[in-house]
Parts: C-alpha cells; structure tokens; sequence
C-alpha cells in the first residue's frame, strides 16, 4: 500500500490509519458507530490550531480512500463545537480528494475525517503549499540486548519506508549497538546502519549517534529513540512534516509516552524540572485518557518544557551543539534538554510510542545515578543552585527510604552523592561499563514474580489522603518506628504499591511488601534497626562534605564542562580517534 499525493502540488503532513489488527489499542485510531467510522481520534485527529501556530502551512487538502459506496465528510471543531465543512461521495471503491481550506484563513482547532456506509482504506492530511526547507530526519537508536524491540521497529521502519515512497530520501536510522551482538535481517525501504560501541549506557549510544550525524553530510535532523519502545511509524510522519514546515527553525519534536501496560493512558508528554523540590521530575499529561474525545480534540496553548525524554525527541542538529553529558544512564535527556532542545520543543498528537511501566525499572541503582547526575546537571544549570538545595533533597528523600525499610535505596543514593564529591577525577577516570555492573548487582528491591502466598496478598485500596498525610507526619517523631518496643510493631507483612514510599504502613511493620498493582511482581523488605542506624551516620557524614566542598565543586564542574562533552573526550571512551569517527560516518547507501 501506498501513500500517494491527491493533487500534483500536495505534500504529505499526516496520514489517516485504519486500526489494522497488529496496532496496540484501536479506539486510538478509531470509533466505529452503526454504519460508519469516525477518525476523531488521537492518531486520526488534525490539529489545525498547532500546525497553524506553529508551521507555514496554507491550502490544505485532505484525500480518503474508501473500499465501496460511501459518504465522506470532514469535520471541523472549535471549543468542541462540531460541524461538516465538506461532504463528499464515492460511487464506488476509490480515493475520494478534497481541497478543503487555507489553514490561516480558520480558527479552527481540529478537523477529522468521518465514512458513512464504507471502509476506511486508507487517508492522509496535505498541504498545497511548497515546504521551508529540505529534512533529512537521521534516527538513533541505542541499544543493549534488546533485539526483538529493535529487530520488529526497524522492520516497521522499513514497511513505512516502502509506503510512503516521499520518506525515501528524508529518513535514515543509525543503531548504536552497545551490546555488539545486534544481527538484524536484510531489508529494503529505509537505509539502516549499525554502529558497534562499547557499553557507555544510554548517554554513550547517543552521543555516538549525534557525533556521527553531524560528520555524515548528510543529515539536518537527528532523532533519538529508546530500543525497548513498541513504535507508531507515523509519528516519523509528522515529525519530518512539522520540520518540513516549522516558522521556527529551531523546532524539536517530542513523542508522548503511553503505557505498553494500559495502552490508552498517556505517561508523559514532555516535563518540567522543578530542581528546588524532592522530586523534581514534573511530567506533562501523566493518565490522560487518549481515548477521551475533549482531550483528543480541544486546542490547548504549547507547554514550555524543559526537557523531553529520549524514548521520541527529535531535533535540528544544529540546536544539539554539544555531546551529552557521559552519565551512562538517567538524566542525559534532562541536561540535554535543559541546555538545549527544550525550550524550543512542542508534541502532536499522533506522535508517540508505547513503553513499559518504569514503575518495574525503579530501585537502589536507579537512585545511584539520579543522585549523582542530577546533581552534577543541576550544578552545572542553575546559578542559584547551592548545597543546602541538595541536602534539602538528601535529607527529604533519605528519610523516606529508611522509614520505609528501603535502606539499599539510601546507600545507593549516598554512593552516588560521594562519586559526585569526588569532582573531575572521577569522571575521568571512571570505567562506566564496569561501574554500571557494580551498581546493578545490587539484589535488593528488584521486582520479581511472586510465590502464591505473597501473591495473594493485595494493596490496600481506598485509604484517603489525609490518613495516608497523618501517616506520615507520626512517623516523623516516632523515628520511623525504630524507637518503638518490639511489641508494638506488627508481626504480619504489610502490603504497599511498588512506586510508593509508603512511610506511614511502614512504621510499625517488621515486613513490607512493595508489589505491582496489576501485576504478581514485587519484593519483601524487613526492618533492620542496625542498618538504620549505621546508614543515618554515613548520611550525615556525606551532607557534611557537600558543605564544605560544594563551592569548590561548582566551580570545578563548570571549568571541566568543555572538555567533558568534547568529541576527543567522547572518542577516548569509544576506543577510536577522531579522524577514526570522521571517516565512518560516510553516509550508507
């Protein structure tokens, strides 16, 4: 099947999807009614008031193929007010084209595509007008033993590539293959090359990807995606359609996050980064319903964020003017966002990919790098960042972990805190593979499948918020439970949700089970009053270094930042030389 223009002049911004049976959740695509299709959808809708904010585009066209006799009508939609702007009829199986309207002369904030009578072949949103400039989108994948994921989005990749022959000479993928043992079979529509790398994390794979990117000659966009995503191809679609016709040449496109769990609720559509608070990750559109028709079709102003993760964040590659930072993993996309793409971001809806909850991902060595990375990117942003900022953060964070019995949770965070005070010399001495399988060796709080007896036991539903607030406030002058007499604690295993701190069930609990809400997997903690304390020492002793040794630290940091994300400093932990670099990134042909 292939996607080509209704008109000679017509180029192609979004396509119009049938909910063919491999796609994770159909009412994303569309609402089946008595004889009919509407495509008021999240992957159907056009949101006319963002490509007209945002974009050049003019007359629009829109073009149906339906599969017998059938009515076609277009939709448009301003503060959810609904009318038919163009009707048009089929006589027989065929492409039904229609000039529709020049998009700056309406105020309209979405238009959608209704069949009565038909199938829904296939369809597709165009513009008449000529584009602003030539893309030549260049994806990044970085991966590490994650062949299904890879091996099944680079084949959809590849199918996109033979359906829209227009993508052709606008789009490559470059895999950066950490793990060195990515064997991908031989397929034709897209142009595909596989970069072996040493382990470096997530930070390393891109950072390879980029600095390739920009010696190829070839590229004018770079587009960074996780390897363990399930992809909707369209979203490459419009992410090359809106640089295509971006007013400001400086735009990045980012992907929205929806859950591989519950496929129609959204994760994240880009964050905020709120870095004087214990949590600073502040997502945009956490449980939106996508298969809510207001939030599908209202118009609403363009988030200014600060930055968006990398599992869908595309960009101009002359925005990206540095490497990231070599953190290996956790919080390259928020320095990179913060010192460069996210300002100038914006998502659309139909531009997304699907990933695992993280909620199974979370633990002690997930904490290690988030400690130290966002320390060290906080101390490299904010000028007003000082180390009260951090031990207010510390302090917050570490006491809920060990009045929570997660006391490998805090000693991580510590370990991480101590490589941050370390300065410099620790990153550049640093063997980051080898310290990654240090840290995550840690056999503490891993989520595992459950025997029978803990698997029946549930979380406790219902408890309000101010109970879960009283909670919490007497543990504080009950020191987490560990002054209180051995009688008084219980004897049976609480039971918590895996993503909470749970500080307040875990007052008086000897045993605490962190589970998943939906799925038999967690793990057991016990309470240590030992460890506690042993841990409340090294906690005051590491906060007691930070101030005496932040301003120094600062300072430090700053002066080190060039030579931290330059090209030779990135391809001494490669193994290769720059000219090395340069001379392999010949585009593939």
């Amino acid at each position: 099947m292939t996607w080509t223009p209704p008109y000679s002049e017509s180029h192609l911004l979004q396509r119009i999807l049938p909910a063919t049976p491999d796609v994770l959740e159909p009412p994303l695509y569309v609402r089946p009614g008595e004889g009919s299709e509407s495509y008021d959808t999240y992957f159907g809708v056009f949101h006319a008031a963002r490509w007209r904010r945002k974009t050049s585009v003019g007359e629009l066209h829109v073009a149906v193929e339906v599969d017998g006799t059938a009515e076609v009508e277009v939709v448009a939609v301003k503060r959810m007010t609904e009318k038919v702007v163009e009707t048009a009829r089929a006589s027989s199986a065929g492409t039904v084209s229609i000039r529709l309207v020049d998009l700056s002369d309406t105020n309209v904030d979405s238009y959608y595509v209704r069949v009565r009578g038909a199938h829904l072949v296939r369809g597709g949103w165009y513009a008449a007008n000529t584009p602003l400039r030539d893309v030549r989108l260049n994806a990044c994948i970085t991966t590490f033993n994650r062949q299904p994921y890879v091996t099944a989005n680079v084949e959809r990749l590849r199918r996109l590539g033979r359906e829209v022959p227009s993508l052709a000479d606008a789009f490559r993928v470059t895999i950066v293959d950490n793990g060195r043992n990515l064997e991908l079979p031989a397929g034709d529509g897209v142009s595909v090359r596989v970069v072996p790398n040493p382990n470096l994390g997530g930070a390393g794979g891109f950072a390879r990807g980029l600095m390739h990117a920009r010696h190829d000659g070839w590229t004018t966009h770079v587009l960074f995606m996780d390897d363990d995503i399930t992809m909707e191809v369209e979203s490459v679609v419009r992410a090359i359609a809106l640089f295509r016709y971006a007013t400001d040449p400086r735009l990045c496109v980012h992907g929205a996050m929806i859950s591989e769990e519950i496929p129609w609720m959204q994760f994240e559509a880009g964050s905020h980064y709120a870095w004087r608070y214990t949590y600073p990750l502040r997502a945009v559109g956490r449980e939106d319903d996508l298969r809510d028709r207001i939030t599908v079709l209202a118009d609403e102003p363009e988030s200014q964020f600060e930055y968006t993760a990398w599992w869908f964040t595309a960009f101009p590659i002359a925005v990206g003017k540095d490497n990231p930072l070599p953190v290996f993993v956790r919080g390259d996309d928020v320095a990179f966002g913060l010192m460069h793409t996210g300002e100038h971001t914006i998502t659309m809806k139909g531009v997304a990919v699907w990933h695992a909850d993280f909620a199974l991902k979370n633990g002690p060595m997930t904490l290690y790098y988030e400690t130290r990375n966002m320390l060290l990117i906080e101390t490299l942003v904010y000028d007003k960042h000082r180390w009260y900022h951090t031990a207010y953060r510390t302090l917050s964070f570490g006491f809920r972990n060990l009045f929570s019995l997660r006391y490998a949770s805090l000693e991580y965070m510590l370990k991480g805190l101590d490589h941050y005070l370390e300065g410099p010399d620790f990153w550049r001495n640093v063997d980051h593979s080898a310290m990654h399988d240090e840290v995550r060796t840690c056999p503490e709080e891993k989520a595992a499948p459950l025997p029978p007896d803990l698997a029946a036991l549930q979380v406790p539903g219902g408890i309000p918020k101010p109970i879960r607030l009283l909670g919490f406030i007497a543990a504080v002058p009950l020191v987490g439970g560990y002054i209180l007499p051995k009688w008084m604690l219980r004897r049976r295993t609480t039971v918590a949700p895996i993503n909470s701190r749970a500080v307040g069930l875990a007052t008086r609990s000897t045993k605490l089970l962190h589970r998943h809400p939906r799925l038999d997997e967690g793990y057991v903690l016990e309470r240590d009053a030992a460890r506690f304390w042993t841990d409340m020492r090294a906690l005051r002793s590491s906060l007691m270094r930070l101030r005496r040794e932040y301003p120094r630290l600062k300072r430090e940091y700053r002066e080190y930042y060039p030579e931290m994300v330059s090209d030779e400093s990135w391809c001494r932990l490669f193994g290769i030389s720059q000219s090395e670099l340069k001379s392999s990134s010949t585009p593939a042909k």
